[in-house]
């Protein structure tokens, strides 16, 4: 292994002084422009990269491979922006259905919270009276129950009266409704009827969680006074956020329900997610000439994912046919792509190779999309496998793409 590495850095230098020496060889007008051109400030004129020698043994030491450009179907990619949102059905506001006083805070700022949980109490003596209707509901309907049960069996032995009769049912009816009107009010205030009807009262209820999620912006304290008109706290569940992707008015077509969605955190380098398009406003948003195409996220869980965070993304509008390189066969370089082309056939274990920028595109399963410059030629071979070696010939070493 060691004598192989020592084998192709030799092979490099090699290279190196044998490239410099072959475009040494320009005549002396060449020579005089690239000068101008350095002092010009503007770098390396490309044509300084149309001559780039390699003898077999190289080609063999390094391993390079060619093949051509080839005609591949990869899913055409939207690119897009937006952010990431929470719906209403996700967000809630913890309020008091009565006035009072604050008791007791169970929670803080950032708490994870369940369903149900209750996260406050409120003390208003006046609840106790909602409470003492409900108890004086509950024995009229025991009390309309009795005489109902009297009257059925008066009726069965036939010494019963049946306008009697009917005017009992009545009776239960009206007071089973009011009991139970009064009973949905103490349970959503979280008071227990059972208790009620045991004739046990409190001046105190709680305040449970609309939803599970994280507690957030908590403005109440011990002691201070709970309106019905001002929440307490929001909870949000970040478990469901989605996210909402501007697409400007020229792509709106090409974008269906059902499309797939890659996305990366703008903040987050490296972390992408990906989900898929279920809707679309059909409204301009505010200012623009996009719309907000909504996106439903996949496997959120664990990610620390919020309301507003910006995101870039793709959308994969559908299959399309590219001419595409193996994404290895490109490196970057300030910004330019570029690959390394076979000039001509080799003569005599001698290659000629010549550096090209192009612009790419749609990147898919280790391929990407090429837009070749009008100087290769169909079919010309293109050097896809160990690129680098030719690129650390030129004075811009590149970046290689993976």
């Amino acid at each position: 292994m060691i004598k192989r590495i020592l084998t192709v850095v030799a092979l490099t230098i090699a290279a190196v002084v044998a490239f410099t020496f072959f475009v040494g060889k320009d005549d002396t007008k060449h020579a005089h422009d690239e000068e101008t051109a350095q002092h010009d400030g503007d770098g390396h004129d490309e044509e300084e990269y149309q001559r780039i020698p390699l003898t077999q043994q190289q080609i063999n030491a390094v391993d390079i491979r060619m093949g051509v450009a080839e005609r591949r179907e990869l899913d055409a990619m939207l690119s897009v922006n937006g952010a990431l949102v929470l719906r209403p059905q996700s967000m809630a506001d913890v309020t008091s259905l009565m006035g009072g006083v604050v008791k007791n805070m169970f929670v803080k700022d950032g708490q994870q919270v369940s369903r149900g949980q209750v996260v406050a109490m409120v003390e208003n003596t006046e609840v106790v009276l909602l409470q003492r209707d409900y108890y004086s509901a509950y024995k009229e309907s025991e009390m309309a129950k009795i005489e109902l049960d009297r009257q059925r069996q008066l009726a069965q032995s036939g010494a019963g009266v049946k306008k009697n009769m009917q005017q009992a049912q009545k009776d239960y009816q009206t007071a089973l409704a009011n009991m139970t009107g009064i009973g949905r009010q103490l349970a959503q205030m979280g008071i227990s009827t059972k208790a009620v009807a045991r004739g046990k009262f409190t001046t105190v209820f709680p305040l449970c969680a609309p939803i599970s999620g994280t507690v957030s912006q908590i403005t109440a304290s011990l002691g201070s006074y709970a309106d019905m008109q001002t929440p307490l706290m929001k909870i949000r569940d970040n478990n469901a956020v989605e996210c909402d992707l501007n697409v400007f008015e020229k792509d709106i077509n090409k974008v269906k329900n059902g499309d797939k969605v890659l996305l990366s955190l703008t903040n987050q380098p490296g972390m992408t997610l990906t989900g898929t398009v279920y809707g679309m406003n059909r409204y301009f948003n505010d200012g623009t000439k996009a719309v907000s195409v909504h996106v439903k996220l996949n496997n959120t869980r664990g990610a620390r994912l919020f309301d507003g965070m910006y995101v870039s993304g793709q959308i994969a509008t559908g299959r399309q046919e590219y001419n595409t390189l193996p994404t290895k066969a490109i490196v970057s370089s300030d910004g330019k792509n570029y690959i390394f082309a076979l000039n001509k056939i080799p003569q005599k274990g001698k290659y000629e190779f010549s550096r090209h920028e192009v612009t790419t595109g749609v990147s898919q399963n280790g391929y990407t999309e090429v837009l070749l410059c009008e100087h290769i030629q169909k079919n010309q071979k293109i050097v896809t496998d160990n690129v680098f070696y030719l690129a650390s010939m030129t004075s811009e070493h590149g970046e290689h793409n993976h």
